[in-house]
């Protein structure tokens, strides 16, 4: 009897699951769960010398009954629902002892009814699955049809060891001189060539036994064989030589481009050989498209990475982003037309527009976002089949399925991850095949292989995209641009993003990414229904940011649609990006609701909160931003960035090198000042500077030490960007803030954690750094403003990051912060409290302000202090106070926007 194919034994698989679920009765239901099970391989058990409840010797004299037995093949045990299966394999494998030798079987599986266990018993290797999965394992069960086994692996480290030992096999290659293009090239075959032979495109290891069988173990003839292997993928059967040997004849035609190409061959040896049958081992067909990705990050370095921005985004990632933009919109639709009255000829439409719908990631590195979304469309548009099916006796052909790789483009500035991506697509595509020929009941695939998806190796700030895809054509543009800020940027990446944004005020502030918003929107011009979404760092909704890019957006008619407020960024590579991201969609369509998707905890699950609008702050509130303002809007004292010394530290003075200087020159004390950084602010110690404004020659002649430090700045600024600086050597390269004046200081820079950012009084005879901001002649009831709940939830929301660190700016933060009107009496009260927190302060004199306002050691006194003074704070903007963080800051940008209307 001819066997059945893996297709035929895929779909049975599945109908066997959709019939057993749920069943947990071992006793009732035993022998008719193995019988179907083993009909699904086309088994019948009489035929096949199979029994249940075969009675078996045990020892001392007990008799024992295996529930299920083809002898030479497989033991099967069965337990009722919720049973502990590593017991059962005890018990099976106790049931071994009693079977003679020729009898032993092959493997031995476990179940009960919802999960399965199966045992190889040469290799010992265990492997679970659900009753659900049983498709994807049936090879586990070769032996059934005479067939060898395959090895399955879990799906974590099957990527994670496919990624590293392709990883391997390109260091070797490249170490051997066989780089560049043709390297990327030859390593993409060998991916579909792995992924071929256990994904069903090649006979099972076809491709593994090929080069272990037919390639010499000193690998000298490796390079060549593989390379007319290539050929003949790449060679319609009709057009291949009559002479050509048995084992290149079994392998299909691929064709689809990836074999066109001639390449000259690697030289191989015996321990590349062996690193390429290495490579072989893990199951790739059990591969995630993330590998893909992994892969591409395994084989660079870490500074290639860096200046990519290849972050390689998980799926988890990929579908927050896709399922609000369009995958979810597209099931509702499914759902409604499902169920409508109308339903054959509303299923008819939609199936339609699935198959016409486009997409563009445009920089779309080794094509997560293309495979992930290609993947969920095929995923949809099986379930339109099966509920079409339902109104209609006609049979499901290929020609139901629809949706092609076709629909999906790419733009990407590095070769290689064109490479994979494409082949990536096309993996996909064989993998979403197998998953259809498991619900239409017979095998289908695709080869020789179509033109595949559009990914165009260019840079996509210097591309047109509508070169790459018609904007008519267009519905839907994402993606991962590079996590790139205005001071990581290279020349290069700086005057492509001043090109892109060339009428943007200040664009010299703007990440890079900010250039594929502005791109997405020219294409929006040209075709308004187009909608997008970006992954992107957190900075570019705050700072200054948001100010520079969304007021040219709103005047071109665009509304954030949805938004992911900050999260934890992961992914699927080796080495995991640990930075800060939000997801920001936009349209020329208002969404109403719009989603707005929130983070109680940045590296948990998102808390979904329907709102009218969503502020380019990633709030809930109207779509206006504030810009860089020169003057405190509320007339407050002028705010400035602290004393830049730019002098190699020949100005600054440790407290020892002060010492020194002064036993040794005693006439520099007058010279010489206190010196406050972020860190002696924060963390306590000290430094000390000399402050020479106003020093004479001859002053400076008679003290030579400080003369030798003024000396040496000279030949330091002389060699900087700045070498006209090096004409006032003894003074700072930027003067900002007057010793001769008290201070409010403020540090620019301070930790997420702390519920307040610290800020201080100093009597004059000090000297702030520019790593603090300073607001001379500051009041008592400024310090209580600026201190309160109210202006910190401002800061968090408007402010920079560096990192997640907040960071305070004085043009957009402080000179954008409305400060309430007050009367005597209520400036006596915020000077009262803002007295309050100094004073619960000095009753620990020993701890820094690191220590007093870090959340685990903060007194209770300055807790209590600093309590009392939001409560009022509170209730000077609003009688009944606020309840939430956005609620202040969506009041406070209502007033930046009144006062800017009353001019």
């Amino acid at each position: 009897m001819t066997r059945l194919s893996w297709n035929e034994i895929r779909a049975r698989a599945a109908r066997f699951a959709e019939e057993w679920e749920g069943e947990t009765y071992e006793k009732g239901e035993s022998q008719s769960f193995w019988a179907d099970f083993l009909d699904v391989f086309g088994i019948n058990r009489r035929r096949a010398g199979g029994y249940f409840e075969y009675a078996v010797k045990l020892s001392g004299g007990r008799r024992g009954y295996i529930d299920m037995f083809l002898p030479g093949r497989l033991l099967a045990e069965q337990k009722s629902g919720g049973r502990d299966l590593n017991a059962a394999r005890g018990q099976a494998f106790e049931y071994l002892d009693g079977l003679d030798d020729h009898d032993l079987p092959q493997a031995v599986v476990l179940s009960d009814f919802a999960t399965f266990q199966h045992v190889d018993l040469d290799t010992r290797q265990v492997v679970e699955f659900r009753l659900e999965e049983l498709p994807d394992y049936v090879r586990l069960f070769a032996p059934l049809v005479d067939e060898q086994a395959t090895s399955i692996e879990e799906t974590s480290p099957v990527n994670r060891q496919a990624a590293e030992r392709m990883a391997e096999l390109h260091n070797r290659l490249e170490a051997a001189g066989y780089i560049g293009h043709k390297l990327e090239l030859f390593l993409v075959r060998l991916v579909f060539c792995l992924f071929a032979e256990d994904a069903g495109i090649f006979e099972p290891k076809q491709f593994r036994d090929y080069i272990r069988s037919r390639t010499a173990e000193d690998g000298t003839d490796t390079g060549l064989r593989l390379t007319k292997l290539f050929e003949v993928l790449n060679t319609a059967p009709e057009e291949r030589s009559a002479l050509l040997d048995d084992d290149l004849k079994a392998f299909p035609y691929v064709n689809g481009g990836l074999f066109a190409e001639n390449t000259p061959a690697p030289d191989f040896d015996a321990n590349l050989r062996l690193a390429l049958l290495l490579a072989s081992q893990p199951d790739w067909h059990k591969v995630s498209p993330a590998i893909f990705g992994a892969m591409f990050q395994g084989v660079m370095d870490g500074d290639d990475r860096h200046d990519l921005g290849a972050h390689y985004t998980s799926e988890e990632n990929i579908l927050r982003v896709i399922k609000p933009l369009f995958l979810d919109d597209l099931y509702a639709e499914f759902e409604k037309a499902r169920a409508s009255k109308n339903s054959a000829q509303l299923l008819d439409t939609f199936h339609d527009k699935l198959a016409s719908l486009t997409f563009l990631d445009p920089a779309c590195g080794s094509g997560n976002f293309l495979i992930v979304a290609y993947r969920e469309l095929r995923r949809l548009e099986l379930k339109v089949i099966e509920a079409k099916a339902k109104h209609s006796t006609i049979v499901v052909f290929e020609s139901d399925l629809r949706v092609r790789v076709e629909q999906f483009y790419g733009i990407e500035i590095d070769e290689f991850p064109v490479q994979i991506a494409r082949t990536a697509m096309w993996l996909t595509d064989h993998q979403m095949n197998l998953e259809a020929g498991r619900k239409i009941g017979h095998e289908y695939s695709r080869l020789p292989l179509t033109e595949g998806a559009h990914i165009v190796h260019s840079n996509a700030l210097t591309t047109d995209w509508s070169s790459v895809v018609k904007p008519e054509d267009l519905d839907f543009i994402f993606g991962n641009p590079p996590f790139l800020g205005s001071r990581t940027m290279d020349k290069g990446q700086k005057a492509d993003l001043r090109a892109v944004a060339k009428g943007f005020p200040q664009a010299g502030f703007l990440d890079f990414v900010t250039a594929w918003y502005i791109l997405a929107d020219r294409m929006m011009a040209q075709n308004p229904a187009i909608e997008a979404a970006f992954v992107s760092t957190n900075s570019i909704s705050q700072g200054e940011q948001p100010g520079i890019l969304w007021p040219k957006l709103y005047a071109n008619g665009n509304h954030i649609t949805f938004a992911h407020r900050t999260f934890r960024w992961m992914n699927a590579a080796r080495g995991v990006a640990a930075v800060h991201c939000v997801i920001v969609g936009f349209a020329r369509t208002a969404r109403r609701p719009a989603l707005l998707f929130d983070y109680p905890d940045i590296a948990g699950e998102p808390v979904l909160d329907l709102v009218e609008s969503i502020s380019p702050y990633l709030i809930a509130g109207d779509e206006f931003v504030v810009s860089n303002r020169q003057e405190q809007i509320s007339g407050a004292p002028s705010m400035a960035f602290g004393n830049m010394p730019a002098d190699g530290g020949n100005l600054i003075l440790s407290r020892s090198e002060r010492d020194a200087l002064l036993a040794s020159e005693p006439a520099a004390a007058e010279w010489v000042l206190p010196y406050i950084g972020a860190k002696e602010f924060l963390q306590g110690g000290e430094r000390w500077t000399l402050w020479l404004k106003g020093v004479t020659p001859a002053q400076l002649r008679a003290m030579p030490t400080v003369a030798a430090r003024v000396a040496a700045n000279r030949q330091e600024r002389l060699t900087s960007a700045r070498p006209h600086l090096a004409d006032v050597p003894h003074l700072f390269a930027q003067i900002t803030q007057s010793p001769e004046q008290p201070v409010l200081v403020i540090p620019r820079v301070s930790s997420e954690r702390r519920e307040y950012v610290p800020m201080a009084f100093f009597e004059s005879g000090h000297v702030v750094a520019d790593s603090c901001l300073a607001v001379e002649a500051g009041t008592l009831e400024l310090f209580a403003l600026l201190t309160s709940r109210m202006h910190m939830d401002w800061l968090r929301v408007v402010g920079g990051r560096l990192k997640s660190d907040l960071r305070y700016s004085k043009d957009v933060v402080y000179n954008n912060f409305v400060l309430p009107p007050i009367d005597d009496g209520q400036r006596a009260s915020l000077a009262e409290l803002g007295q309050g927190i100094l004073n619960a302060r000095a009753l620990y004199p020993d701890s820094t302000l690191a220590d007093l306002y870090d959340p685990t050691t903060m007194p209770s006194e300055l807790r209590k202090a600093h309590s009392a003074n939001d409560d009022y704070v509170d209730r000077l903007y609003r009688a009944e106070g606020f309840t939430a963080p956005d609620e202040r800051v969506a009041l406070l940008l209502d007033l930046v926007k009144e006062k800017d209307a009353a001019g």
